[in-house]
């Protein structure tokens, strides 16, 4: 089966290019044919020189790679992206004509926060989540793992009574986040399933198989902060000096240095003594990498997909939610017990890919 996939635009995120990967990996280990629709991520050589001149003259990062790929981004990802992500040409908005461009037997939507009003801007944006540029679609329409961003309704009404409609045409809705199936009954009318981000159906061997240097087992304490603030950062080093660990922090977006890469972030999480990060994704890759970890609750991006899955693995005590206590943790956890729950999960989640294509 052709599958057109649909997510957030591939840019400068490690999870956000990771689900699409794992996504990809397990649809066609299935026998399918996926292809990511590759949207948002246009860079023209105009808009890249003009970009370079702006931060030179504001005395700012620039690290956006001259765009060979015809597409945003920093080198080293989108380099991933290609070698590793079936994709279509770079679109600005998905469209009637990519669409008949791929011929899909079935469109999948998600994962991440594809529909989350506060990471679709314009909010015309939702509406492409919802498949609005499709509407006369007759192959399948699944939504997996799809993510409103919080456990809290943000749908403008307008929105809300349009995307009621779209979500009625899907085949099989599932979401990231047990909220997510409440929000989609009381505000679109149609069940949901709670299922895994893509990132957790595949296995930590799959992740390894991308790394092309042998585990080293470090004195570090690998912080990956997404949004930076002097109380979380007085938290993170409180951490280290308690455990006596060097430290090591390191941030998305225009935090990223030119030498970053996927397969270093991996590295970085496989390698460490411990893990302490306010990203959803960066608490997987603890769990795949058995590191010990403290996720700190990110309100600003969505509290519910941190305790959502962390409470199906029996993780909750994790959870950070006051970076002014940093004595309320325990150091070891029953990576057994967590590996036996998370296959389950995996089970049940890959059972609902499978019944929905």
């Amino acid at each position: 089966m052709k599958i057109a996939i649909l997510t957030q635009p591939l840019k400068t995120n490690f999870g956000g290019i990771l689900q699409a990967y794992a996504l990809q990996t397990i649809l066609k280990r299935l026998g399918h044919e996926p292809v990511t629709i590759d949207y948002d991520c246009r860079y023209t050589k105009i808009r890249w020189l003009m970009g370079r001149v702006k931060s030179i003259l504001r005395g700012t990062p620039h690290r956006i790679q001259y765009p060979h790929y015809n597409r945003s981004g920093q080198e080293n990802l989108n380099a991933f992206i290609h070698k590793n992500i079936t994709l279509t040409k770079p679109v600005n908005v998905p469209s009637k004509e990519i669409f008949d461009t791929i011929h899909p037997d079935a469109f999948v939507v998600g994962s991440d926060q594809v529909w989350a009003p506060a990471c679709n801007v314009p909010i015309s944006y939702l509406g492409n989540m919802f498949l609005d540029f499709a509407p006369d679609f007759k192959g399948k329409r699944v939504a997996y793992a799809a993510s409103f961003g919080s456990g809290e309704w943000t749908y403008p009404p307008e929105w809300e009574a349009k995307c009621r409609v779209l979500a009625k045409k899907f085949d099989a809705i599932s979401v990231r986040e047990d909220s997510g199936v409440k929000l989609c009954k009381e505000h679109f009318g149609v069940d949901a399933t709670h299922v895994l981000d893509p990132t957790l159906l595949l296995t930590r061997a799959d992740y390894e198989k991308l790394l092309t240097w042998p585990a080293k087992q470090t004195n570090k304490l690998f912080a990956y902060v997404l949004d930076t603030s002097a109380e979380k950062v007085a938290f993170i080093h409180r951490i280290a000096d308690k455990l006596g660990l060097e430290l090591i922090i390191k941030g998305a977006n225009d935090d990223l240095k030119w030498e970053d890469s996927i397969e270093g972030w991996l590295s970085d999480i496989r390698d460490s003594a411990m893990v302490v990060t306010d990203s959803f994704h960066g608490s997987v890759f603890a769990i795949h990498f058995h590191r010990p970890f403290l996720s700190i609750v990110n309100n600003k991006r969505g509290a519910d997909r941190f305790t959502s899955l962390l409470g199906k693995l029996g993780l909750a005590d994790r959870l950070v939610n006051d970076t002014k206590d940093d004595d309320s943790f325990d150091g070891k956890i029953d990576w057994v017990s967590v590996d036996l729950k998370l296959c389950r999960e995996r089970s049940l989640s890959m059972n609902f890919l499978m019944n929905a294509l």
